[in-house]
């Protein structure tokens, strides 16, 4: 009989007990797997988010971060064109761009004279069809708020902005409420901003194409999203187009540090006065949010792993002291106290693996049931339903992490008892 198959017999000459360890082991293997597989999902879902709002990267004018917040007009960058085509012409860049568009942010007063109602804006400037290539940016097939039934009635029903529409414009839904207006009617607003070089405010007239929700509520009750033509003719009448930033969407989030590098030596090449902020800079409540995710599962790891250390520990315990005369015997027959740990290593690493191929079943089934369900909940600064999803087949290492923790847990609870059964004294064991 070989040592592997007196491990696995004496495995379950206590069935009961064997059976609560391997329990034990296969929820902690679950649950490492669901867990990790949750924070695999939010990671994702936390880069689609910080795309979809920004792009993967914006340049902007040098000095735009630190002050042109109070006043973005006056660090418009001009040859809009002529940047888009020097980087799309770069052997570097070119390659791995997927969309480059602009945008221009614009904010004022907008006003409906039909319903007398007046309120504060935050425009932005887009070119038609190019906005909705990043907005519905999502290369891991994650559920959308759009899709969910309980969104649907939310979202915007056609594009925000079309090329044939040159007037229309698309408005928060917040805002609409603000302003006592309806999409479907098609309302005109007049929309007033000042000019960069001052003097008398410039208005533009749009009509309502429809109205949109934003996840942020703050965003929602301001936005007006408009043809990029109008808002650098409101900002900036009889002059060349304008945009407030460069906007990049990458093939692939791994190209980002590599494009980043480049642009910065095309800026120091070609002296051009630049400045650039990834999509996780632009949006820094996302990366704080992952942070505390990744603490949340590492704390967790720890309480699991204890856990099953003193359950593998216990049942080690309990079996020595069952053993203890045959201990003292196989150590009277000459085996070595090296054996006696390899014997009960050993059945550690049977119960280990029985217990952590159940829990990848387990885990598996369980995400399966998951993702085919519809567990809605709203995400912090948000006013929109989400679908909780757990993406543990997304990268192999969740599951084998998860089996790997649990199987070399359950080896380390064994040693500890192991090593006590080998220091028995013959004698000792042999009168118990």
């Amino acid at each position: 009989m070989t040592a592997w198959s007196l491990a696995f017999r004496n495995v379950w000459r206590n069935a009961r007990r064997s059976v609560s360890t391997m329990l034990a082991i296969a929820l902690s293997c679950a649950g490492l797997m669901l867990f990790g597989g949750y924070i695999t999902w939010a990671h994702l879902a936390a880069e689609v988010h910080a795309v979809v709002l920004s792009g993967h990267l914006q340049i902007f004018k040098a000095g735009y971060q630190a002050k042109g917040s109070g006043n973005p007009a006056a660090y418009a960058l001009t040859g809009y064109d002529e940047i888009k085509k020097m980087l799309l012409g770069d052997p570097v860049i070119g390659p791995r761009i997927d969309l480059i568009t602009g945008r221009l942010v614009v904010s004022g007063i907008v006003t409906s004279a039909e319903q007398q109602t007046t309120a504060t804006f935050a425009g932005m400037g887009a070119f038609p069809g190019e906005i909705e290539r990043i907005i519905y940016w999502n290369p891991y097939g994650l559920t959308e708020a759009r899709h969910i039934p309980a969104n649907r009635h939310l979202f915007a029903r056609e594009p925000e902005l079309d090329a044939s529409d040159p007037d229309g414009i698309t408005i928060g839904e917040g805002l609409a409420r603000v302003l006592g207006v309806n999409g479907s009617a098609r309302p005109s607003l007049e929309l007033t901003a000042l000019p960069p070089s001052g003097g008398l405010p410039n208005m533009v007239s749009g009509t309502v194409r429809q109205t949109s929700i934003r996840a942020m509520e703050e965003l929602d009750n301001h936005l007006v999203v408009m043809p990029i033509e109008m808002a650098s003719g409101l900002l900036f009448p009889g002059e060349p187009l304008h945009v407030t930033s460069v906007q990049l969407l990458l093939k692939s989030t791994e190209d980002l540090p590599l494009v980043e590098q480049r642009i910065d030596e095309l800026a120091r090449e070609h002296h051009l006065e630049w400045e650039h902020r990834d999509c996780w800079e632009l949006n820094p409540n996302h990366a704080r949010s992952l942070s505390m995710v990744n603490m949340f599962f590492a704390f967790a790891f720890c309480i699991v792993a204890v856990v099953l250390v003193f359950t593998i520990y216990n049942t080690m315990m309990m079996g020595i002291v069952e053993r203890t005369r045959e201990i003292g015997a196989m150590r009277a027959m000459g085996v070595t106290r090296a054996g006696i740990v390899t014997m009960f290593v050993q059945e550690g690493i049977v119960l280990g693996l029985l217990g952590g191929c159940a829990g990848i079943v387990a885990g598996l089934v369980t995400a399966w049931a998951v993702n085919h369900s519809m567990i809605l909940y709203t995400p912090p600064y948000f006013n929109v339903q989400a679908k909780l999803e757990v993406a543990c087949l997304h990268s192999p290492m969740i599951v084998t992490g998860s089996f790997l923790s649990s199987f070399c847990v359950a080896v380390i609870g064994a040693l500890f008892p192991a090593r006590r059964a080998s220091r028995l004294e013959i004698a000792e064991a042999l009168r118990h």
